[in-house]
Order: structure tokens, then sequence, then C-alpha cells
């Protein structure tokens, strides 16, 4: 059976395309004419039908000519390319999200100012790439001069890095900028940079110390699941526990200096640490179960014995 073939204004119709949009594909090569008459018209097959139609759909999902030229001469698979500008797509609506929040964000104040746009456009363009960097960075600072374990670092920026989601709330991105906020404050790198370096000496065991508080997070969060209130017995034995096995990973006596010591880094650390949970929760749309849960348990369980300790 001889293949129908169709004049360019044939193929108009039958795609819904415009001829000059037809003539310019066929000038671009990527749309020859099967044949041409002796008037040399344009003559164009049904796979040209197809060819068309496929060139269209991927222009309608903003497919390059480049790229279309590549697909239709099999250098690039259409799989491939699909993948790709899909993923540039979900980028491209994420990034619109993320301006659409900014904004919101920016109009909750009865008159914003160009510098309360600034800031948020500063802080919610960071992507979380970008962040997880700027957490690697802090660190990196924290650790200076510091003997710190690289897996135990690896760990702690595992657990430690947000990501902001596509459609931030209002909480979610005053939550981001707190968190920015918290690991760029030099004066707090400065503090935890000393913490570090006296916390991380010959004498610390950080697979023992892992352990410890492996062991003492599971019995705290089993305690949570159970209703069991940090001040009862149970609570204080597990807080004596976690004292007697942190001081042996530390190589310490579990003495009044060592509840002494727990009580410093309680009162200077655990606002901030809570805070941070908080802030994490928050960015994870979690915000009542924070994953420092555990910790604030374990401290309010120790408050009597570092009652003791004064």
């Amino acid at each position: 059976m001889t293949e129908k073939l169709h004049t360019i204004g044939e193929l108009s119709k039958l795609s819904g395309l415009s001829v000059r949009r037809i003539r310019f594909y066929s000038d671009k090569g990527l749309l020859p004419p099967a044949t041409r008459t002796f008037s040399n018209y344009r003559i164009y097959s049904e796979t040209d039908v197809a060819r068309l139609d496929l060139i269209r759909t991927l222009r309608d999902a903003g497919v390059s000519l480049d790229i279309i030229r590549k697909i239709l001469s099999r250098r690039l698979s259409l799989a491939d390319v699909l993948t790709m500008r899909l993923q540039a797509l979900e980028a491209e609506i994420a990034a619109q999200r993320r301006v659409a929040a900014v904004l919101r964000a920016t109009l909750r104040a009865p008159h914003p100012s160009p510098s309360d746009l600034r800031r948020l456009w500063t802080v919610t363009t960071l992507s979380n790439a970008q962040f997880r960097t700027m957490i690697e960075r802090f660190y990196d600072q924290v650790a200076e001069g510091a003997r710190m374990d690289d897996d135990w670092k690896r760990q702690m920026i595992a657990a430690g890095t947000p990501e902001l989601p596509d459609d931030p709330t209002s909480e979610q991105i005053d939550a981001w900028t707190e968190l920015t906020a918290i690991i760029t404050d030099q004066n707090f790198i400065a503090e935890m940079r000393t913490e570090a370096a006296g916390f991380w000496n010959d004498e610390f065991d950080p697979a023992a110390y892992a352990e410890a508080a492996n062991r003492i997070m599971a019995k705290v969060r089993k305690a949570i699941e159970d209703g069991v209130q940090p001040s009862s017995s149970t609570g204080l034995a597990i807080a004596r526990d976690w004292l007697e096995s942190s001081a042996k990973a530390m190589k310490r006596v579990p003495d009044a200096s060592f509840l002494e010591w727990h009580r410093a880094q309680y009162r200077k650390h655990h606002s901030r640490s809570t805070r941070y949970q908080e802030l994490l929760a928050i960015l994870r749309g979690d915000a009542r179960n924070p994953s420092g849960a555990e910790w604030s348990w374990i401290n309010e369980a120790m408050k009597p014995l570092l009652a003791d300790a004064v």
C-alpha cells in the first residue's frame, strides 16, 4: 500500500500548527519534507505527521530545538531528555513556591520594608545543598584544634542538617532563618570550639560514649512512650546510668566534680540545643515531636543529681 502524503497545508490542518511554524521546523532541519513536487512544494509523509507531533510536544514541555534535534537524530534518548526536563520543571516549581512563601512571610508585617524582603529572600534562596555546606563549615570551624572523630562529625552533620520544604510555611521560613543565624554566629562557634577542644582529648573514647548515648536514649524513648516521668525513680535510675556511663567513656569518676561539669554543660547548651531541635522539627512538619525530646527528658531526670552537686 502506498503511504499517504500531505502538502504543508494538509499537515497544518492535521497538526493544528501554522504553515509558518511547520516551515520553520523544516528549515531548521527538524522536519525535512519526505519529498518535493516539480514545483518545489514540500510533501510530508505519515511518519512526518508523527515526527511533528513529537516536536510540538517537546516544545510545549520546554525542550530546546538543539535538544530536539539530538533526540530526532537518536543522539539522546527520549527518556533521558524527558527526565532532565521533568527535573528542571520541578526545580522551577519549587523556586516559584519559595518566592510565594517569601512574599507571604514578608506580608505578615503590617508595613513590610525593603530590608524585611531582602533578609527573607537572602535566607530562603539558600538551597538545601548550600545549607548543608554551611553546616559542614560550622563543624569544621568547631573542630579546629580538637581531635574530633571524622565519623562522629559526619553523624552530627547528618542529624543536624535541615531541609526547607518546596512550599514552606511562614513558620518554616522563620525556623530556617533562625537556624541560619545560629550556625553563623561567630561567638557561638568560638564557644563551641573551646568546648570541643576540652571534650575531645586523649582520654575521650568516642565509641564508648556513642554506645552509652544510644543505649540510654533507647531507655529514654521507652520511658517517654510508657508515660514515665523524668522525676520518677525510673528517671533517676536512668540519669545515674547516663552519668556513670558517660564518665566511663571520658575516663572520669562520676563524682561531684563530674556532676558539676554536667551541670555546666546543661546550663550552657541545653536551651540552645533544645531550640535547635525544635526548629528542625518545625522544618520537618512535626513541631509537636522534636527529636531533641529525649535529651530534654534525660536532662530533666538529671536535675536532682545536678542539684546535689551544688
